[in-house]
């Protein structure tokens, strides 16, 4: 068949489109295009996990401070300390790191390492303890000044907090008049409360430092106690006996009975005023071990550990809410020692250590879970006391 000629001088018949409808494929041609280089890209703001931070050995086998970022989690090892790391806490802005030193002959420095771009500076000697373990601070919310624990001789078992203005290096004992026993310092939201653990008689003391108030209440755990990160409530352990009633005779003089000691949650919440405060029990009737709790971010909900009282089963996560109801289990392995765990930042994941009672010689591992999902990640074979590192 003889393919017919076209003519160039014959107008075309095929139907044009619109200019309105042309620029609306456009629309939606570049609408797709930057769906597609948005998705393409890495996540960034609030999809992505803050970096954690951990300690860990180094390559001569003392614990350094150490940091992971997704997604490969690569541990960069912040610290290069020429004796142990115990602890560390990060200021309120990010900028900073405080961390302890102890030396086998007896004597302690405190350390703060410059963060101001997200990376390891210089870190600089803001204490030297001579004769004296220092260990365990805790910033303020102004970022400036930090509680510590300090132990001197003869007697190390008896603790004492002392504050450190990191700006002058003064340091001084929290309360000027208090030479009693007094450690685990925790800070308010806002500042004006610390609470802190003195003997067992004493229990967990407050103090308000703009009015004077104090309060004591009823705790021989010695545990900190943990604030709500907006209003004045807090989250604190005490031992309480559990009554079990043995065979079902109504009458109460007859049947038997047996007791056991459970340590169990409880949430005060102090009275805008006076020194007085609500007591609330969270903790579920059993006898259970309940302990390392947390608030989220929005206060919608408590994480916490539990486990057997009397036991060496493994603690479990758990939620609840901050009435004690909706409680349920996160992980279910009685071998396995999960926590304690902290919240990110966006409330979707908690990051704790782990343990497994089954393999001894291993040290604790570094996870995260993201709780809707039920998604374990692992963040380092071998870590200790995480923490999520964020700056402002």
């Amino acid at each position: 068949m003889q393919k017919q000629a076209t003519n160039p001088n014959q107008s075309k018949t095929t139907r044009q489109l619109p200019h309105w409808q042309i620029g609306l494929l456009l629309l939606m041609l570049f609408a797709f295009l930057a769906a597609s280089y948005a998705f393409l890209q890495p996540r960034q703001g609030g999809n992505q996990v803050p970096s954690i931070l951990f300690l860990a050995e180094d390559e001569a086998g003392r614990l350094q401070l150490f940091m992971a970022e997704e997604p490969n989690w690569q541990p960069i090892q912040l610290t290069h300390a020429q004796a142990e790391v115990t602890s560390y806490a990060p200021s309120p802005d990010g900028r900073q790191i405080a961390f302890a030193v102890s030396y086998p002959i007896g004597s302690s420095q405190i350390h703060l390492l410059d963060m101001q771009d997200g990376s390891a500076g210089p870190a600089e000697i803001s204490l030297i303890c001579d004769n004296a373990e220092s260990s365990l601070p805790v910033w303020h919310p102004d970022g400036r000044r930090l509680l510590y624990e300090r132990r001197e001789p003869p007697n190390f078992s008896r603790p004492q907090l002392w504050w450190l203005d990191t700006e002058t290096g003064e340091t001084r004992l929290l309360l000027e008049e208090e030479t009693a026993v007094s450690s685990s310092a925790q800070f308010s939201a806002d500042g004006s409360w610390v609470s802190f653990a003195g003997s067992p008689d004493e229990g967990l003391r407050l103090y308000n430092f703009e009015d004077g108030r104090s309060l004591v209440i009823a705790s021989d755990v010695g545990t900190p106690a943990i604030w709500h990160p907006f209003q004045n409530q807090l989250l604190y352990q005490n031992t309480r006996v559990v009554v079990f009633h043995g065979e079902n005779d109504e009458n109460h003089d007859e049947h038997s009975h047996d007791y056991a000691t459970a340590v169990s949650l409880y949430l005060a919440t102090l009275d805008a005023t006076s020194s007085n405060a609500n007591f609330h029990l969270l903790s579920e009737d059993g006898v259970f071990n309940d302990g390392n709790a947390t608030w989220s971010p929005n206060g919608e909900w408590i994480a916490f550990g539990r486990r057997l009282a009397g036991t060496n089963t493994g603690r479990q996560l758990w939620l609840m809410r901050p009435d004690g109801s909706e409680a349920h289990a996160l992980t279910n392995d009685i071998a396995t020692h999960y926590g304690p765990p902290s919240w990110s930042p966006d409330g979707r994941y908690l990051l704790f250590q782990q343990y497994n009672s089954n393999t001894p010689d291993q040290p604790p591992s570094v996870w995260l879970l993201e709780i809707d999902s039920g998604e374990f990640t692992q963040v380092a074979n071998h870590g200790l006391l995480p923490a999520f590192f964020t700056q402002q």
